[in-house]
């Protein structure tokens, strides 16, 4: 089981200077790359009113933080692909990659947000699942013929590569066999460079939730990266990306291509990893809580009328901590880890200690407790 950070950079009612953030996360990456972890995984979020979730840009500051490390991999949690240019993304990517001497996990998302799609990009609204998965797909399919081949062509949906018609400008007349058309002269084929260090590319992953999502990352050999479901929620999801991944071919072992998010406070005893950072983690879950208590729930457990309506409404620290948090001793926190291992075999656990309104000084603290304290638990046993 690798273990890994999960970095989504806040500044709550925008009260800092950003610089301070990019010291914050710069001293975490370096902490996280001296102290073993296999990879530091990075949100994509935009025009967060509230300072909840303040990186635009995961490939920018993978760059930044792959020019401060020589191990530590650069995990995209996700980039939200539906929002970039096909053929940029896959130059940037790549760009990433060369950078970084191969250390690129490219995570995909197809992005939660209204405000963020129709802003970025309209076609690729969340609000129309439809059109949002069209723009998704073809995005994916464009990003794997770009790191894969030195000249692709694609005609899908919502993009066409290279443009219909064109067969020269000022600066580029095409004249190459392998480019062009031979009785149109139309351009058929395009280049993207560079390509990715990593042949053919580097390994991807999807940000999921519900079933479809789930199907479509088994079905398009991504791996998967869930958020908070229970254990025995885990279990059928991962199950499900299982069956579904050996029914178009691709053998996958259990737990095999699964990460899983876990937000962790470490403390000196359970009631202080509550005092300390309870509030903070519980702002984070409830501002997020559109989807209510379900994804919380186990597989066939129905909430009485009463507590599924007091849970939409507020999501309670008493309720969610048992299914989710790793908040407690050392001992404590060890232990779910050692359940997710055993009872999952899942491949990643993304560690997230940092929520809005917790100090930086809490959150380094937690870390230490759990390098110092967790990790060569796991290690033992």
């Amino acid at each position: 089981m690798k273990i890994s950070y999960f970095c989504n950079p806040t500044n709550l009612n925008q009260s800092r200077d950003y610089l301070e953030i990019l010291t914050e996360v710069r001293e975490i990456a370096l902490f996280c790359e001296e102290s073993g972890f296999d990879t530091i995984w990075f949100a994509e979020h935009h025009f967060s009113i509230w300072g909840r979730e303040m990186l635009p840009n995961p490939i920018v500051m993978g760059t930044d933080i792959a020019a401060r490390t020589k191990r530590i991999r650069i995990g995209l949690a996700a980039a939200i692909i539906t929002f970039w240019h096909p053929l940029r993304l896959a130059e940037d990517v790549a760009l990433l990659d060369q950078l970084s001497d191969g250390r690129v996990e490219l995570g995909l998302g197809r992005g939660n947000y209204g405000i963020e799609g129709l802003n970025l990009n309209p076609l690729a609204d969340p609000n129309k699942p439809e059109e949002n998965y069209a723009v998704f797909a073809d995005t994916l399919n464009v990003l794997k013929l770009a790191f894969a081949n030195k000249r692709f062509g694609y005609t899908g949906k919502k993009y066409t590569f290279p443009y219909p018609g064109f067969n020269k400008d000022r600066a580029h007349t095409v004249l190459l066999n392998d480019y062009v058309d031979q009785d149109s002269g139309e351009m058929v084929k395009i280049s993207v460079y560079p390509q990715p260090r990593q042949r053919p590319g580097p390994p991807l992953w999807q940000v999921v939730d519900g079933d479809r999502s789930i199907e479509f990352a088994a079905k398009n050999d991504l791996g998967i990266i869930m958020w908070r479901p229970t254990v025995k929620g885990l279990k059928v999801r991962f199950d499900l990306y299982r069956e579904t991944a050996r029914a178009a071919g691709l053998e996958v072992g259990p737990g095999e291509r699964c990460g899983v998010m876990r937000d962790v406070f470490v403390a000196e005893t359970e009631m202080d990893a509550k005092r300390l950072a309870g509030d903070a983690v519980m702002g984070t879950l409830n501002f997020s809580n559109w989807r209510g208590p379900s994804i919380f729930l186990n597989p066939g457990e129905v909430l009485s009328a009463s507590l599924q309506s007091k849970l939409e409404d507020q999501l309670d620290y008493d309720f969610v901590k048992p299914r989710c948090l790793l908040f407690g001793t050392p001992e404590q926190v060890a232990d779910q880890m050692l359940e997710l291992r055993d009872e999952l075999n899942v491949e990643q656990v993304l560690v997230n200690c940092h929520w809005p309104g917790l100090p930086h000084e809490s959150t380094m603290r937690s870390m230490r407790l759990f390098v110092d304290e967790v990790m060569p638990r796991l290690c033992s046993k």
